[in-house]
């Protein structure tokens, strides 16, 4: 069977399917080889898996495993504020980096006069790898159709959740941030600016109090906001383009998610410079089990740490013949530079 045919994502989504409906990695393989064929991509990883992991592989077997990665993580990034984002800065895990602390003044002088010296601070700092991690529980017999319409499930809804609470995660205003845990948000503790009713008025504010770079710099904002002012700003003298899908603004590209926050008080309209967040991007892997009971809640309280019993939602994975898959997504980042993200907070713009 040949691969290169298949919708991006489906070998990562395969082999989800094989490790929840195989044990160890030999019945794995073997699922994979006879569901979709010996000389699939999955099958082929899964082989050298079963004999003892990637030690010796040859170039190509560690190109597919990689690929395979990267296609499920493409289809992420496709679905994040991160991926869409132009110019993020790139950064090792555990690696040396400069971060400005203090940014540089620019003074008028007058001819044959000194210039004064605009001094900038720089702090060396690193980035260690933190994950994001998703737990899904499949029923058995969704895992197995071989219906196409059960991979392609499985797999949006892989993707959905990991790009869901990396969007939140990351835009989030009151996201501090948990040390060693979980990244602080791009606008924790950034720059804020009251909306007043005239938006091209807000635009023009955030614009004169940003400190990056105009040339890597995009505004973020909720896709029922960019649909409002889409239908408002060409009478309001605002240069945009835009719409639920996002567009431009002020010549600036407007990416929309709906992590952004919208409550009673209005939305929040964020302008950020990419290239002044420093990101690190480690890859994907999955985990699987069929024995296990999972506490069945969105803020469980079981904890190994310290330890907490769990509540009273445990559903066991035998009892009801499912299983349960973590996709975990290695990943982080930081805000490099003062000033380089500004929030336009309480938006509206309801009249017109």
């Amino acid at each position: 069977m040949n691969d290169h045919y298949l919708p991006r994502g489906t070998t990562f989504t395969r082999m989800a399917i094989a490790k929840a409906l195989a044990e160890s990695p030999i019945e794995q393989h073997n699922f994979a080889a006879n569901r979709w064929g010996s000389h699939s991509t999955v099958a082929d990883i899964l082989a050298k898996t079963a004999v003892g992991g990637n030690d010796g592989a040859s170039a190509p077997e560690i190109a597919d495993s990689w690929n395979m990665i990267l296609e499920f993580l493409e289809l992420v990034r496709a679905n994040t504020i991160l991926g869409k984002l132009e110019g993020l800065r790139l950064v090792p895990v555990q690696t040396p980096y400069c971060a400005v602390s203090t940014g540089a003044t620019a003074y008028w002088t007058q001819a044959g006069r000194a210039t004064p010296v605009s001094r900038q601070a720089f702090s060396r700092e690193t980035m260690e790898s933190l994950k994001v991690a998703c737990l899904c529980v499949f029923d058995k017999k969704l895992a197995a159709s071989l219906d196409p319409k059960a991979e392609a499930l499985i797999r949006n809804d892989m993707v959905r959740s990991v790009a869901e609470l990396s969007d939140l995660t990351f835009i989030g205003r009151d996201n501090g941030g948990i040390p060693g845990r979980m990244p602080a948000s791009a606008t924790a503790g950034a720059t804020s600016i009251a909306a007043t009713t005239d938006f091209a008025d807000d635009i023009g504010n955030a614009i004169d109090s940003f400190q990056g770079d105009l040339a890597t710099a995009s505004w973020v904002l909720h896709p029922k906001l960019a649909a409002k002012l889409g239908l408002r700003a060409g009478g309001r003298g605002a240069a945009a383009d835009l719409g639920a899908r996002g567009g431009s603004l002020a010549g600036l590209p407007a990416i929309v998610s709906t992590a952004c926050s919208q409550d009673s008080d209005g939305h929040t309209i964020t302008l950020l410079d990419a290239g002044s967040i420093c990101h690190v991007d480690e890859g994907a892997e999955i985990f699987r089990s069929t024995q296990a009971s999972v506490e069945m809640d969105t803020t469980p309280t079981g904890d190994t740490i310290t330890p907490t019993a769990a509540s009273t939602a445990m559903v066991s994975l035998f009892q009801t013949d499912s299983v349960g898959m973590i996709v975990s997504r290695a990943i982080n980042w930081k805000v490099a530079r003062p000033g380089s993200v500004i929030c336009i907070t309480g938006a509206d713009y309801t009249v017109a």
